[in-house]
């Protein structure tokens, strides 16, 4: 009897570190859908918010005249009423992911470090000559290019003072090869995704 009761614990102990395989983010092939609350549940591919949930865009002269994000979540109810969501980490649609950074950004790439673009028009600055004026043209998108780091949830921005100081030291051979790369400016996204190929993040 004893056996018995041994074997069916070791079963369950075996069953539950099954099942977490292939859960996180990182290791997932399949993401699931809703809102994440901060960046453990988006780690854990745990939406805590489900539901109808839309990402409404704003329109560049928005984005330029008022100060505002590019797009904005919102959740439907059973009437058809938009509610906007004004407290989040990011979002899943059930294929891609976002991470909210001035509206929502969509992750272009998961590892240790998961890589996203903020996309932002400049913002006007009213004068007594321009103040109330609406003009045609408006400034193109400002892009600015960021990481996070998928074991602590830190963000960087991708310049060449985050990538010696914070991005690469964790990689000594491949800091080494940066430093040695007379190109490395102009190869930031090739040094990072190659840190992603040589690096499982642990948390």
């Amino acid at each position: 009897m004893k056996k018995i009761f041994y074997f069916l614990l070791l079963l369950g102990v075996s069953h539950t570190a099954f099942a977490q395989v292939g859960h996180s983010i990182y290791d997932t092939h399949q993401y699931n859908k809703g809102i994440y609350k901060s960046f453990e549940e988006f780690r854990n591919n745990e939406p805590s918010e489900t539901g109808n949930i839309v990402i409404k865009g704003k329109t560049t002269a928005a984005q330029f005249y008022l100060l505002s994000a590019p797009n904005e979540l919102y959740a439907v109810d059973n009437n058809g009423k938009e509610h906007k969501i004004k407290k989040y980490w990011g979002y899943c649609d059930g294929t891609n992911l976002y991470v909210r950074d001035n509206g929502l950004q969509k992750i272009e790439e998961v590892g240790y470090y998961c890589l996203y673009q903020v996309r932002a028009i400049p913002t006007s600055t009213p004068n007594s000559a321009t103040a109330g004026m609406v003009f045609s043209n408006t400034p193109p998108a400002v892009v600015t290019k960021k990481v996070i780091d998928l074991s602590t949830g830190t963000v960087y921005g991708i310049t060449l003072y985050n990538m010696k100081k914070y991005i690469l030291p964790k990689d000594t051979a491949l800091t080494r090869e940066f430093y040695q790369d007379p190109n490395n400016k102009e190869r930031l996204i090739y040094y990072i995704q190659k840190f992603n190929q040589r690096n499982t993040p642990n948390w």
